[in-house]
């Protein structure tokens, strides 16, 4: 009678796995908290018409929140950044003035959707943020691993004193 040996489970697959289900739990953490947060009359921010415009900065924010760190998910989170960052203008307020944005990209670069989850309070200002993702998008296509995070959502953070500076 022979033993036989069991296939050895693929360590990076299983990081890989254990990396989508953290980002997805966090992500819906962050929503609920954020609908919990939201005040009564200031709900998501959609804009309803795309502007052109021009500016720079979206903050440090990342998609992750610092879960993913992987160069290829990092370069291609930074291509999206800087095309949203081209997009951005706002016209003024207090540079105090923050925004987080979830926002979706398909599998072939098209977003799919964008909200405002943590609002500046300044309406302007949050459809600003809006309005950049739009006018940044198509975006080039996510890298093939990273698709479904993608697709999901992330998150970016924005802060109108960057944009200033």
């Amino acid at each position: 009678m022979m033993a036989r040996a069991e296939p050895t489970p693929n360590v990076k697959e299983q990081l890989a796995k254990l990396r989508e289900q953290l980002l997805a739990e966090h992500l819906a953490r962050k929503r609920s908290e954020a609908e919990k947060n939201q005040p009564e009359t200031h709900g998501p921010v959609v804009a309803n018409t795309a502007t052109e415009g021009s500016g720079y900065g979206t903050g440090e924010g990342t998609g992750s929140m610092g879960v993913q760190q992987d160069p290829e998910f990092l370069v291609y989170y930074r291509t999206v950044q800087d095309r949203i960052k081209k997009a951005w203008s706002f016209g003024g307020g207090n540079s105090d003035l923050t925004t987080t944005a979830l926002f979706a990209i398909g599998p072939d670069g098209k977003l799919l959707g964008v909200k405002v989850t943590h609002s500046s309070h300044d309406a302007a200002f949050d459809d600003s943020v809006v309005r950049a993702i739009r006018l940044a998008a198509p975006f080039p296509p996510p890298p093939e691993k990273y698709r479904s995070q993608f697709g999901q959502g992330v998150e970016a953070l924005f802060k109108l004193g960057e944009l200033k500076s």
